[in-house]
Protein backbone atom coordinates (compact mmCIF):
# COMPACT_ATOMS: atom_id res chain seq x y z
CA UNK A 1 0.00 0.00 0.00
CA UNK A 2 2.54 2.54 -1.25
CA UNK A 3 2.81 4.46 -3.89
CA UNK A 4 5.26 6.49 -5.46
CA UNK A 5 5.58 10.19 -5.58
CA UNK A 6 8.08 12.46 -7.00
CA UNK A 7 10.15 14.24 -3.83
CA UNK A 8 12.65 16.76 -3.81
CA UNK A 9 15.85 15.74 -3.13
CA UNK A 10 17.99 17.31 -0.59
CA UNK A 11 20.54 15.67 0.83
CA UNK A 12 23.10 16.14 -2.23
CA UNK A 13 26.23 17.31 -0.65
CA UNK A 14 29.14 18.45 -2.70
CA UNK A 15 32.54 18.48 -2.18
CA UNK A 16 35.76 19.79 -3.85
CA UNK A 17 39.27 21.22 -3.02
CA UNK A 18 38.53 24.69 -5.11
CA UNK A 19 37.57 27.09 -2.88
CA UNK A 20 35.16 29.03 -5.20
CA UNK A 21 32.67 25.13 -4.90
CA UNK A 22 32.85 26.16 -1.32
CA UNK A 23 31.67 29.52 -1.33
CA UNK A 24 28.82 29.09 -4.04
CA UNK A 25 25.88 27.13 -4.83
CA UNK A 26 24.27 26.30 -8.20
CA UNK A 27 21.12 27.18 -7.48
CA UNK A 28 20.24 24.39 -10.46
CA UNK A 29 21.31 21.88 -8.83
CA UNK A 30 19.05 21.00 -5.88
CA UNK A 31 20.39 20.48 -2.21
CA UNK A 32 19.58 21.07 1.64
CA UNK A 33 20.51 24.46 1.32
CA UNK A 34 19.15 26.18 -2.53
CA UNK A 35 15.43 24.81 -2.95
CA UNK A 36 12.88 28.10 -2.13
CA UNK A 37 10.23 27.59 0.22
CA UNK A 38 7.86 26.94 -2.81
CA UNK A 39 9.81 24.35 -4.05
CA UNK A 40 9.52 22.65 -0.44
CA UNK A 41 6.33 22.59 0.43
CA UNK A 42 4.49 20.30 -2.73
CA UNK A 43 6.86 17.38 -1.61
CA UNK A 44 6.00 17.71 2.31
CA UNK A 45 2.25 17.64 1.32
CA UNK A 46 2.10 15.26 -1.04
CA UNK A 47 4.49 12.82 1.16
CA UNK A 48 2.21 13.42 4.14
CA UNK A 49 -0.94 12.78 2.42
CA UNK A 50 0.58 9.49 1.24
CA UNK A 51 1.32 8.34 4.93
CA UNK A 52 -2.04 9.51 6.36
CA UNK A 53 -4.16 8.27 3.25
CA UNK A 54 -2.22 4.98 3.52
CA UNK A 55 -3.32 4.78 7.47
CA UNK A 56 -6.70 5.26 6.13
CA UNK A 57 -6.37 2.19 4.05
CA UNK A 58 -5.49 0.48 7.09
CA UNK A 59 -8.06 1.47 9.13
CA UNK A 60 -10.87 0.98 6.73
CA UNK A 61 -9.55 -2.83 6.79
CA UNK A 62 -9.76 -2.61 10.36
CA UNK A 63 -12.70 -0.93 10.98
CA UNK A 64 -14.58 -3.28 8.56
CA UNK A 65 -15.65 -0.67 5.93
CA UNK A 66 -13.58 -2.76 3.52
CA UNK A 67 -13.10 -7.01 3.69
CA UNK A 68 -10.52 -8.16 0.67
CA UNK A 69 -10.21 -11.36 -0.91
CA UNK A 70 -8.51 -14.35 0.51
CA UNK A 71 -4.38 -14.16 0.25
CA UNK A 72 -3.33 -14.51 3.69
CA UNK A 73 -1.35 -11.14 3.41
CA UNK A 74 -0.85 -8.09 5.24
CA UNK A 75 -4.65 -6.76 4.15
CA UNK A 76 -6.41 -9.97 4.98
CA UNK A 77 -4.30 -10.02 8.36
CA UNK A 78 -5.35 -6.23 8.94
CA UNK A 79 -9.27 -7.39 8.71
CA UNK A 80 -8.80 -9.74 11.47
CA UNK A 81 -7.16 -7.29 13.84
CA UNK A 82 -3.73 -7.92 13.20
CA UNK A 83 -1.29 -5.17 12.27
CA UNK A 84 1.94 -7.05 12.13
CA UNK A 85 5.42 -5.06 12.31
CA UNK A 86 5.34 -4.83 7.97
CA UNK A 87 1.85 -3.58 7.71
CA UNK A 88 2.91 -0.79 10.37
CA UNK A 89 5.49 0.53 8.50
CA UNK A 90 4.35 2.35 5.60
CA UNK A 91 3.11 5.52 7.57
CA UNK A 92 5.65 5.62 9.59
CA UNK A 93 8.17 5.88 7.02
CA UNK A 94 6.55 8.09 4.66
CA UNK A 95 6.13 10.70 7.79
CA UNK A 96 9.85 10.28 9.47
CA UNK A 97 12.14 9.51 6.13
CA UNK A 98 9.73 11.49 3.14
CA UNK A 99 8.51 14.15 5.39
CA UNK A 100 8.73 15.38 8.98
CA UNK A 101 12.48 15.77 8.42
CA UNK A 102 12.03 18.21 5.71
CA UNK A 103 9.62 20.54 7.26
CA UNK A 104 12.24 22.26 9.84
CA UNK A 105 14.43 23.28 6.67
CA UNK A 106 11.11 24.33 4.94
CA UNK A 107 10.80 27.03 7.70
CA UNK A 108 14.43 27.92 7.91
CA UNK A 109 13.95 28.28 4.52
CA UNK A 110 10.96 30.67 4.74
CA UNK A 111 12.62 33.00 7.57
CA UNK A 112 15.12 34.06 5.46
CA UNK A 113 12.74 35.76 2.88
CA UNK A 114 9.68 36.37 5.75
CA UNK A 115 7.71 34.43 3.77
CA UNK A 116 4.97 33.56 6.91
CA UNK A 117 2.41 31.83 5.70
CA UNK A 118 4.77 29.07 4.51
CA UNK A 119 5.88 28.58 8.18
CA UNK A 120 2.67 28.56 9.27
CA UNK A 121 1.92 25.78 6.63
CA UNK A 122 4.39 23.88 7.95
CA UNK A 123 4.09 23.77 11.40
CA UNK A 124 0.53 22.63 10.83
CA UNK A 125 1.93 19.66 8.69
CA UNK A 126 4.20 19.28 11.82
CA UNK A 127 1.39 18.92 13.97
CA UNK A 128 -0.73 17.13 11.50
CA UNK A 129 1.77 14.22 11.18
CA UNK A 130 2.70 13.67 15.03
CA UNK A 131 -0.72 14.37 15.77
CA UNK A 132 -2.57 11.65 13.86
CA UNK A 133 0.58 9.19 13.99
CA UNK A 134 0.74 9.03 17.93
CA UNK A 135 -3.40 8.38 17.90
CA UNK A 136 -2.58 5.42 15.50
CA UNK A 137 0.71 4.31 17.45
CA UNK A 138 0.13 5.67 20.42
CA UNK A 139 3.58 6.46 21.05
CA UNK A 140 6.36 7.87 19.25
CA UNK A 141 9.34 10.00 18.69
CA UNK A 142 8.78 13.48 18.53
CA UNK A 143 11.71 15.60 21.05
CA UNK A 144 14.73 13.41 19.47
CA UNK A 145 13.10 12.36 16.52
CA UNK A 146 15.52 14.88 13.84
CA UNK A 147 18.93 14.82 16.73
CA UNK A 148 21.61 14.46 14.27
CA UNK A 149 23.25 11.56 14.77
CA UNK A 150 21.07 9.97 17.60
CA UNK A 151 20.36 7.12 15.36
CA UNK A 152 18.22 5.71 18.57
CA UNK A 153 15.60 8.22 19.34
CA UNK A 154 13.60 8.55 22.99
CA UNK A 155 9.98 7.14 22.31
CA UNK A 156 6.97 9.72 24.16
CA UNK A 157 3.71 9.34 24.86
CA UNK A 158 0.89 10.17 22.78
CA UNK A 159 -0.62 12.22 25.94
CA UNK A 160 3.24 14.41 25.59
CA UNK A 161 2.46 14.66 21.65
CA UNK A 162 -0.52 16.39 21.40
CA UNK A 163 0.12 19.02 24.46
CA UNK A 164 2.94 19.89 21.14
CA UNK A 165 0.82 19.46 18.78
CA UNK A 166 -1.87 21.70 19.86
CA UNK A 167 0.93 24.24 20.84
CA UNK A 168 2.13 24.43 17.50
CA UNK A 169 -1.20 24.80 16.14
CA UNK A 170 -1.76 28.03 17.89
CA UNK A 171 1.81 29.28 16.49
CA UNK A 172 0.51 28.32 12.60
CA UNK A 173 -2.44 30.04 13.28
CA UNK A 174 -0.05 33.40 14.53
CA UNK A 175 2.26 32.94 11.37
CA UNK A 176 -0.25 32.75 9.09
CA UNK A 177 -2.09 35.99 10.20
CA UNK A 178 0.74 37.53 9.58
CA UNK A 179 1.96 40.29 6.74
CA UNK A 180 4.53 38.32 4.70
CA UNK A 181 7.53 40.01 4.09
CA UNK A 182 7.86 41.55 0.20
CA UNK A 183 11.08 39.31 -0.90
CA UNK A 184 8.87 36.02 0.17
CA UNK A 185 6.76 34.27 -2.66
CA UNK A 186 3.25 33.47 -2.33
CA UNK A 187 1.69 31.07 -0.37
CA UNK A 188 -0.39 29.96 -3.88
CA UNK A 189 3.33 29.10 -5.53
CA UNK A 190 3.80 26.20 -3.53
CA UNK A 191 0.32 25.45 -2.21
CA UNK A 192 -1.02 21.94 -3.61
CA UNK A 193 -3.63 21.71 -0.69
CA UNK A 194 -5.46 24.66 -0.96
CA UNK A 195 -4.24 26.47 -3.58
CA UNK A 196 -3.18 29.53 -1.82
CA UNK A 197 -5.94 29.95 0.19
CA UNK A 198 -4.14 31.76 3.81
CA UNK A 199 -7.85 31.59 5.21
CA UNK A 200 -7.98 27.63 4.54
CA UNK A 201 -5.27 26.82 6.10
CA UNK A 202 -5.81 28.97 9.31
CA UNK A 203 -9.28 27.17 9.08
CA UNK A 204 -7.45 24.13 8.82
CA UNK A 205 -5.55 24.10 12.05
CA UNK A 206 -8.60 24.94 14.11
CA UNK A 207 -10.31 22.10 12.80
CA UNK A 208 -7.49 19.96 13.50
CA UNK A 209 -7.74 21.32 17.18
CA UNK A 210 -10.86 20.68 17.26
CA UNK A 211 -10.44 16.92 16.04
CA UNK A 212 -7.61 16.20 18.67
CA UNK A 213 -8.99 17.84 21.66
CA UNK A 214 -12.69 15.82 21.02
CA UNK A 215 -10.36 12.76 21.40
CA UNK A 216 -10.67 13.15 24.98
CA UNK A 217 -14.19 12.23 25.46
CA UNK A 218 -12.86 9.71 28.28
CA UNK A 219 -10.74 12.13 30.10
CA UNK A 220 -11.88 14.40 33.14
CA UNK A 221 -10.55 17.17 31.60
CA UNK A 222 -12.20 16.96 28.04
CA UNK A 223 -13.65 20.30 27.65
CA UNK A 224 -16.69 20.25 24.88
CA UNK A 225 -16.70 24.44 24.59
CA UNK A 226 -12.84 24.45 24.05
CA UNK A 227 -14.44 22.16 21.38
CA UNK A 228 -17.00 24.25 20.12
CA UNK A 229 -14.76 27.46 20.63
CA UNK A 230 -11.81 25.65 18.06
CA UNK A 231 -14.90 25.02 15.36
CA UNK A 232 -16.09 28.47 15.17
CA UNK A 233 -13.18 29.21 13.29
CA UNK A 234 -12.71 25.44 11.46
CA UNK A 235 -14.32 25.28 8.13
CA UNK A 236 -17.97 26.46 7.84
CA UNK A 237 -18.38 25.13 4.30
CA UNK A 238 -17.45 23.01 1.63
CA UNK A 239 -15.19 25.15 0.08
CA UNK A 240 -12.77 25.75 3.19
CA UNK A 241 -12.22 22.29 3.37
CA UNK A 242 -8.82 20.69 2.81
CA UNK A 243 -9.47 18.32 0.01
CA UNK A 244 -6.46 16.33 -2.20
CA UNK A 245 -7.13 16.55 -5.37
CA UNK A 246 -5.36 13.45 -7.37
CA UNK A 247 -5.19 13.45 -11.17
CA UNK A 248 -5.98 10.67 -13.75
CA UNK A 249 -3.55 10.91 -16.38
CA UNK A 250 -5.35 9.01 -19.13
CA UNK A 251 -2.97 6.83 -21.21
CA UNK A 252 -0.27 7.15 -18.45
CA UNK A 253 1.05 3.82 -16.74
CA UNK A 254 1.97 5.24 -13.54
CA UNK A 255 0.26 6.37 -10.93
CA UNK A 256 2.25 8.88 -9.51
CA UNK A 257 -0.86 11.67 -9.83
CA UNK A 258 -3.59 8.76 -8.97
CA UNK A 259 -6.15 8.73 -6.03
CA UNK A 260 -4.15 7.03 -2.96
CA UNK A 261 -7.08 4.85 -1.96
CA UNK A 262 -6.88 3.69 -5.93
CA UNK A 263 -3.78 2.60 -6.18
CA UNK A 264 -3.65 1.48 -2.50
CA UNK A 265 -7.03 -1.02 -2.52
CA UNK A 266 -6.13 -2.15 -6.17
CA UNK A 267 -8.15 -5.57 -7.18
CA UNK A 268 -8.82 -7.21 -4.01
CA UNK A 269 -10.66 -5.15 -1.50
CA UNK A 270 -14.37 -5.43 -1.23
CA UNK A 271 -17.50 -3.92 0.37
CA UNK A 272 -18.81 -5.20 3.67
CA UNK A 273 -22.06 -6.32 4.94
CA UNK A 274 -21.82 -3.72 7.61
CA UNK A 275 -20.46 -0.34 5.36
CA UNK A 276 -23.83 -1.40 3.15
CA UNK A 277 -25.79 -1.53 6.01
CA UNK A 278 -25.30 1.49 7.43
CA UNK A 279 -25.46 3.19 4.11
CA UNK A 280 -29.05 1.51 3.63
CA UNK A 281 -30.20 2.11 7.35
CA UNK A 282 -30.41 -1.83 8.10
CA UNK A 283 -29.12 -1.44 12.07
CA UNK A 284 -30.79 -1.79 15.14
CA UNK A 285 -32.24 2.02 16.00
CA UNK A 286 -31.87 2.98 11.80
CA UNK A 287 -33.95 5.95 10.85
CA UNK A 288 -37.39 4.01 9.41
CA UNK A 289 -40.66 5.61 8.32
CA UNK A 290 -43.61 5.93 5.48
CA UNK A 291 -41.33 8.30 3.76
CA UNK A 292 -38.10 6.36 3.43
CA UNK A 293 -35.69 7.21 0.19
CA UNK A 294 -32.85 5.14 -0.71
CA UNK A 295 -29.39 6.98 0.45
CA UNK A 296 -28.15 8.73 -2.98
CA UNK A 297 -24.41 7.92 -2.06
CA UNK A 298 -25.27 4.30 -2.73
CA UNK A 299 -24.25 3.88 -6.28
CA UNK A 300 -21.14 6.17 -5.63
CA UNK A 301 -19.98 3.96 -3.28
CA UNK A 302 -20.80 0.51 -3.53
CA UNK A 303 -19.47 -0.90 -7.30
CA UNK A 304 -22.14 -2.86 -9.21
CA UNK A 305 -21.24 -5.34 -12.51
CA UNK A 306 -22.66 -5.71 -15.57
CA UNK A 307 -25.26 -9.11 -15.54
CA UNK A 308 -25.55 -11.18 -19.07
CA UNK A 309 -28.93 -9.14 -19.38
CA UNK A 310 -27.11 -5.66 -19.45
CA UNK A 311 -28.18 -4.89 -16.13
CA UNK A 312 -25.56 -3.44 -13.62
CA UNK A 313 -26.21 -5.20 -9.86
CA UNK A 314 -24.46 -4.28 -6.75
CA UNK A 315 -21.42 -6.42 -5.61
CA UNK A 316 -22.67 -8.81 -2.34
CA UNK A 317 -21.29 -8.06 1.29
CA UNK A 318 -18.84 -9.76 2.82
CA UNK A 319 -20.24 -10.39 6.79
CA UNK A 320 -17.48 -10.15 8.75
CA UNK A 321 -18.60 -11.94 11.29
CA UNK A 322 -19.47 -15.14 9.29
CA UNK A 323 -17.18 -17.74 8.32
CA UNK A 324 -16.55 -16.18 4.64
CA UNK A 325 -13.21 -14.19 6.15
CA UNK A 326 -11.28 -17.42 7.05
CA UNK A 327 -10.84 -18.33 3.43
CA UNK A 328 -12.52 -16.06 1.20
CA UNK A 329 -13.97 -14.54 -0.49
CA UNK A 330 -11.29 -15.70 -3.49
CA UNK A 331 -10.14 -13.74 -6.54
CA UNK A 332 -11.31 -14.61 -9.54
CA UNK A 333 -10.40 -13.76 -13.36
CA UNK A 334 -12.40 -12.84 -16.43
CA UNK A 335 -12.67 -14.09 -19.53
CA UNK A 336 -14.21 -12.10 -22.49
CA UNK A 337 -14.10 -14.78 -25.15
CA UNK A 338 -16.42 -17.15 -22.88
CA UNK A 339 -18.37 -14.46 -20.72
CA UNK A 340 -17.69 -16.31 -17.64
CA UNK A 341 -15.77 -15.62 -14.56
CA UNK A 342 -12.68 -18.39 -12.84
CA UNK A 343 -15.37 -18.81 -9.94
CA UNK A 344 -18.55 -18.10 -7.92
CA UNK A 345 -17.07 -15.07 -6.01
CA UNK A 346 -17.20 -12.71 -8.63
CA UNK A 347 -20.60 -11.78 -7.43
CA UNK A 348 -18.21 -10.03 -4.84
CA UNK A 349 -17.27 -6.97 -6.91
CA UNK A 350 -13.85 -5.01 -7.07
CA UNK A 351 -13.85 -1.37 -6.14
CA UNK A 352 -11.39 -0.62 -9.04
CA UNK A 353 -13.66 0.52 -11.79
CA UNK A 354 -13.05 -1.47 -15.15
CA UNK A 355 -10.20 0.03 -16.33
CA UNK A 356 -10.99 -0.43 -20.09
CA UNK A 357 -13.99 0.13 -22.37
CA UNK A 358 -15.99 -2.97 -22.77
CA UNK A 359 -16.16 -4.15 -26.49
CA UNK A 360 -19.06 -5.18 -27.91
CA UNK A 361 -20.87 -8.01 -26.11
CA UNK A 362 -18.16 -7.01 -23.01
CA UNK A 363 -19.56 -6.39 -19.41
CA UNK A 364 -18.45 -3.72 -17.60
CA UNK A 365 -16.87 -5.64 -14.98
CA UNK A 366 -17.24 -2.75 -11.76
CA UNK A 367 -18.48 0.54 -12.09
CA UNK A 368 -15.98 1.16 -8.94
CA UNK A 369 -16.72 3.45 -6.33
CA UNK A 370 -16.03 7.21 -5.16
CA UNK A 371 -12.94 7.11 -3.01
CA UNK A 372 -11.06 4.65 -5.57
CA UNK A 373 -11.56 6.35 -8.67
CA UNK A 374 -8.37 7.05 -10.19
CA UNK A 375 -8.19 10.76 -10.31
CA UNK A 376 -10.71 11.12 -7.07
CA UNK A 377 -10.47 13.36 -3.95
CA UNK A 378 -8.66 12.87 -0.63
CA UNK A 379 -10.98 14.03 2.10
CA UNK A 380 -8.17 15.18 4.63
CA UNK A 381 -10.55 17.82 6.69
CA UNK A 382 -13.70 18.82 5.53
CA UNK A 383 -16.66 20.83 6.37
CA UNK A 384 -18.68 17.27 6.91
CA UNK A 385 -16.43 16.10 9.70
CA UNK A 386 -16.79 19.62 11.41
CA UNK A 387 -20.41 19.24 11.44
CA UNK A 388 -20.09 15.51 12.63
CA UNK A 389 -18.31 16.82 15.87
CA UNK A 390 -20.41 19.61 16.32
CA UNK A 391 -23.85 17.30 16.50
CA UNK A 392 -21.67 14.95 18.93
CA UNK A 393 -20.61 18.06 21.42
CA UNK A 394 -24.00 19.12 21.08
CA UNK A 395 -25.90 16.07 21.54
CA UNK A 396 -23.31 15.73 24.76
CA UNK A 397 -24.53 19.05 26.00
CA UNK A 398 -27.87 18.26 25.76
CA UNK A 399 -28.64 20.34 22.81
CA UNK A 400 -30.71 18.64 21.28
CA UNK A 401 -31.89 20.64 18.39
CA UNK A 402 -28.43 22.50 17.66
CA UNK A 403 -27.09 18.78 17.26
CA UNK A 404 -29.77 17.63 15.13
CA UNK A 405 -28.86 20.63 12.96
CA UNK A 406 -25.13 19.82 12.78
CA UNK A 407 -25.93 16.16 12.24
CA UNK A 408 -27.94 17.29 8.72
CA UNK A 409 -25.28 19.56 7.61
CA UNK A 410 -22.52 17.04 8.09
CA UNK A 411 -24.69 14.37 5.75
CA UNK A 412 -25.38 17.51 3.58
CA UNK A 413 -21.70 18.66 3.52
CA UNK A 414 -20.43 14.95 2.47
CA UNK A 415 -22.86 14.68 -0.32
CA UNK A 416 -22.34 17.90 -1.89
CA UNK A 417 -18.45 17.58 -1.98
CA UNK A 418 -19.66 14.16 -3.93
CA UNK A 419 -21.24 15.90 -6.43
CA UNK A 420 -24.63 15.12 -5.58
CA UNK A 421 -27.30 17.34 -6.69
CA UNK A 422 -28.62 20.18 -4.43
CA UNK A 423 -32.35 19.12 -4.90
CA UNK A 424 -31.25 15.24 -4.48
CA UNK A 425 -30.04 16.23 -1.50
CA UNK A 426 -32.40 17.54 0.28
CA UNK A 427 -35.38 15.33 -0.79
CA UNK A 428 -33.03 12.70 1.28
CA UNK A 429 -32.49 15.05 4.36
CA UNK A 430 -36.63 15.60 4.42
CA UNK A 431 -37.40 11.58 4.14
CA UNK A 432 -37.56 9.51 7.29
CA UNK A 433 -34.15 7.89 6.53
CA UNK A 434 -33.43 10.75 8.75
CA UNK A 435 -33.75 11.63 11.85
CA UNK A 436 -36.50 14.63 11.57
CA UNK A 437 -37.02 15.24 15.40
CA UNK A 438 -34.44 16.36 18.08
CA UNK A 439 -35.71 13.56 20.49
CA UNK A 440 -34.90 11.00 18.81
CA UNK A 441 -31.52 11.74 17.56
CA UNK A 442 -28.93 9.46 19.39
CA UNK A 443 -25.42 9.38 19.51
CA UNK A 444 -25.11 5.84 17.11
CA UNK A 445 -27.35 7.86 14.67
CA UNK A 446 -24.32 10.99 14.45
CA UNK A 447 -21.61 8.80 14.62
CA UNK A 448 -22.76 5.81 11.52
CA UNK A 449 -23.06 8.87 9.39
CA UNK A 450 -19.96 10.09 10.29
CA UNK A 451 -18.32 6.77 9.52
CA UNK A 452 -19.80 6.83 6.20
CA UNK A 453 -18.24 10.66 5.49
CA UNK A 454 -15.01 9.61 7.09
CA UNK A 455 -14.42 6.61 4.56
CA UNK A 456 -10.92 5.46 4.46
CA UNK A 457 -9.63 7.75 6.97
CA UNK A 458 -7.53 7.02 9.80
CA UNK A 459 -9.81 9.41 12.14
CA UNK A 460 -12.59 6.60 12.17
CA UNK A 461 -10.30 4.33 14.34
CA UNK A 462 -10.18 7.11 17.08
CA UNK A 463 -13.91 7.77 16.98
CA UNK A 464 -14.33 3.48 16.85
CA UNK A 465 -12.33 3.83 19.91
CA UNK A 466 -13.89 6.59 21.47
CA UNK A 467 -17.04 4.64 21.64
CA UNK A 468 -15.97 2.04 22.28
CA UNK A 469 -17.21 -0.08 19.21
CA UNK A 470 -20.69 -1.90 20.05
CA UNK A 471 -20.11 -2.79 23.43
CA UNK A 472 -20.96 -2.17 26.85
CA UNK A 473 -19.16 -0.62 29.67
CA UNK A 474 -17.44 -4.42 30.07
CA UNK A 475 -16.44 -4.42 26.87
CA UNK A 476 -19.28 -6.98 25.39
CA UNK A 477 -20.63 -6.83 22.64
CA UNK A 478 -24.65 -5.51 23.60
CA UNK A 479 -26.48 -4.03 20.42
CA UNK A 480 -29.06 -2.41 23.07
CA UNK A 481 -26.57 0.08 24.13
CA UNK A 482 -23.41 0.44 21.95
CA UNK A 483 -22.88 2.73 19.39
CA UNK A 484 -21.80 1.40 16.09
CA UNK A 485 -24.55 -1.00 16.04
CA UNK A 486 -23.65 -4.46 14.23
CA UNK A 487 -19.89 -3.86 14.53
CA UNK A 488 -18.89 -7.36 15.79
CA UNK A 489 -15.35 -9.31 16.34
CA UNK A 490 -14.34 -11.06 12.80
CA UNK A 491 -14.85 -14.76 12.76
CA UNK A 492 -11.05 -15.20 12.23
CA UNK A 493 -9.92 -12.25 14.46
CA UNK A 494 -5.93 -12.97 15.88
CA UNK A 495 -6.81 -14.63 18.92
CA UNK A 496 -3.46 -14.20 20.11
CA UNK A 497 -3.48 -10.46 20.63
CA UNK A 498 -7.32 -10.13 21.17
CA UNK A 499 -7.90 -13.72 23.59
CA UNK A 500 -10.80 -12.65 25.01
CA UNK A 501 -14.54 -11.39 23.80
CA UNK A 502 -14.09 -7.94 25.61
CA UNK A 503 -10.60 -6.89 23.22
CA UNK A 504 -10.44 -5.22 20.88
CA UNK A 505 -8.03 -3.43 18.45
CA UNK A 506 -6.76 -0.21 20.35
CA UNK A 507 -3.63 0.97 19.05
CA UNK A 508 -1.20 0.14 16.23
CA UNK A 509 2.18 -2.61 15.83
CA UNK A 510 5.16 -0.88 16.49
CA UNK A 511 7.12 -0.48 13.18
CA UNK A 512 9.60 -2.93 12.40
CA UNK A 513 12.50 -0.64 11.76
CA UNK A 514 11.87 0.52 15.56
CA UNK A 515 11.65 -3.18 16.56
CA UNK A 516 14.88 -3.94 14.02
CA UNK A 517 17.44 -1.05 15.48
CA UNK A 518 15.86 0.72 18.56
CA UNK A 519 14.20 -2.01 20.72
CA UNK A 520 15.97 -0.64 24.28
CA UNK A 521 13.64 2.70 23.51
CA UNK A 522 10.55 0.80 22.63
CA UNK A 523 10.82 -1.36 25.48
CA UNK A 524 11.41 1.40 27.79
CA UNK A 525 8.34 3.02 26.29
CA UNK A 526 6.37 -0.40 26.95
CA UNK A 527 7.73 -3.42 27.82
CA UNK A 528 4.98 -5.39 26.16
CA UNK A 529 5.50 -3.83 22.86
CA UNK A 530 6.86 -6.96 21.32
CA UNK A 531 3.84 -9.00 22.76
CA UNK A 532 0.44 -9.56 20.60
CA UNK A 533 -1.49 -8.23 23.33
CA UNK A 534 -0.35 -4.75 22.83
CA UNK A 535 -2.52 -4.26 19.98
CA UNK A 536 -5.19 -4.14 22.71
CA UNK A 537 -3.95 -1.78 25.28
CA UNK A 538 -5.84 1.65 24.87
CA UNK A 539 -3.78 4.71 23.57
CA UNK A 540 -3.92 7.35 26.36
CA UNK A 541 -6.90 9.19 25.55
CA UNK A 542 -8.99 5.70 25.57
CA UNK A 543 -8.62 5.17 29.15
CA UNK A 544 -11.25 6.51 31.73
Amino acid sequence: MKKSVYILLLSIVFTSCKKWLDINENPSSPNSTVPAPEQRLPPIIAQFADGYESAGTRVAFLAQQLAVTYANNNNWNLTRWYSNVSSANWPWQSWYVNTAVNIQPLIEASEKVGAYHYIGAAKIMKAWGFGYLADFYGMLPYDEFDIPGNLTPRFDDGAYVQGKVIALLDEAIADLQKSQEITAPDLAEGDILNGGKVENWIRLAYGLKARFLNHLTKKADYNPQAVLDALASAPQSDEQSSIMQYVDEEGVADNSKAALQYVNIGSTGRITKLYYDYLSNNYTGAPTGNNNMEDPRMDLLIPRMENREGQLVRTQFVDMSSDLPKAGPSSYNYSASSDRFSNKDSVYVQLRMDPTKPQAGQRILSTGSWYTQRGGKGLLLTNAEMRFIEAEVRLRLGQSAEALTAYKAGIRSHMSIMGITPTVIEQFLSSSSVIQNAGDLTMSHIMIQKYIALSYSPEVWCDLRRMNYCTDASGSYNETVGIYKGFKRPSHVFIEAYPSPTDWPRRFAVPSYEINFNIEQVRKANPNAESPTYLNEPVWWDQP
